[in-house]
């Protein structure tokens, strides 16, 4: 791979060789999503180690899930079985052999003031409420760190359901994290335990497809410069950090830190990224149709001209680390 002093000497990482110019302020409300699997939770990390973001240290999915607010706003959910869910499985749920829920970072008298409060004032506007809600709940993490002016959550269906959360959360940037799908699906066969679909290895290659699909459509609710896809495969081969983190911070408007890069060159790494695990404890037989599957999968995506398509493609090519990186695509407004 090519050394470069600084990043002005470097190629852009960002598809058609962009610089982009920094965000005239900070990003209030960042959301991170993906396909699941696919390294949101590490760039949650890695932004929050940055003194101006506080992370919700869970995925809180109220604001995405069905019964959230998108079926909440659509009338397709009634603020009695919203505010029921609420109490009960977002609060503490039982899910993959472990309980999940807000109760594990928010005050329970916190929980239960938002909560009446969203009951009794919700009238009419119930986007407003919900507004309110969200912020009542989880703007104190920012409140508590010293430095902190903006809040970063991590639920994998952000991006997904970008047409609710851009009409609740008009401020909100997303950062849409992409990874070889081969990757994402075999630690999401093994993450299910063959309990739900997808069980099998083929079937995760259809799952993933079908994710990304998903996540593209709710991005074209995204308004011009809100949204940054980024590819974990390439951003983890970069070497010099000041170089791989420069299009993401000043898409958020924010500096780079020494915190943000050590934590870059410490733990973002190929091998801690798991980058070809989806070969493990499989037979070569297996791991060429699951390769064919996967090249077939992202040759639909690059036809239909999804966003993220030339990152897949670019890492999934990569055979000579002679070539440019590829990390970041821009996305300059709605389809």
């Amino acid at each position: 791979m090519p050394h470069f002093g600084t990043p002005d000497e470097a190629p852009s990482p960002v598809l058609g060789g962009e610089t982009a110019e920094r965000a005239p302020e900070t990003a209030q409300l960042v959301f991170i999503g993906g396909t699941g699997r696919s390294g949101t939770h590490v760039l949650s990390q890695l932004i929050s180690r940055h003194n101006r973001y506080a992370l919700v240290p869970v995925e809180v999915r109220f604001h995405t899930d069905p019964e959230g607010f998108p079926g909440l706003l659509a009338g397709e959910v009634t603020p009695e079985a919203f505010l029921k869910r609420m109490r009960g499985f977002w609060w503490k749920g039982f899910q993959t052999n472990r309980f999940r829920g807000m109760y594990r970072f928010v005050d329970r008298d916190r929980y239960d003031a938002a909560l009446a409060g969203f009951e009794r004032d919700h009238g009419d506007d119930l986007k407003a409420a919900c507004r309110r809600l969200f912020y009542d709940l989880l703007w104190f993490r920012v409140e508590e760190q010293d430095r902190a002016l903006a809040l970063v959550e991590q639920s994998t269906d952000n991006v997904a359901r970008a047409a609710t959360l851009t009409e609740v959360f008009p401020e909100a940037r997303f950062i849409h994290v992409v990874r070889d799908g081969r990757d994402a699906s075999a630690s999401r066969v093994s993450q299910t335990r063959g309990l739900v679909r997808p069980r099998t290895r083929v079937q995760g290659i259809e799952w993933w497809e079908q994710r990304i699909r998903a996540i593209e459509r709710g991005a074209d609710a995204i308004a011009d410069g809100h949204l940054l896809t980024v590819s974990l495969d390439e951003l983890v081969r970069m070497e010099r950090a000041r170089m791989a983190l420069r299009p993401l911070f000043r898409f958020l408007g924010a500096p780079m830190t020494k915190r943000t890069r050590r934590y870059f060159s410490n733990r973002m790494t190929v091998e801690e990224a798991n980058k070809e695990r989806w070969r493990a404890g499989i037979s070569e037989r297996k791991a060429e149709r699951l390769a064919a599957l996967y090249d077939e999968a992202v040759a639909r995506l690059e036809a239909d001209g999804m966003r993220c398509a030339p990152l897949l493609r670019h890492s999934l090519e990569r055979g000579d680390d002679r070539l440019d990186p590829l990390v970041y695509v821009y996305d300059r407004g709605p389809r």
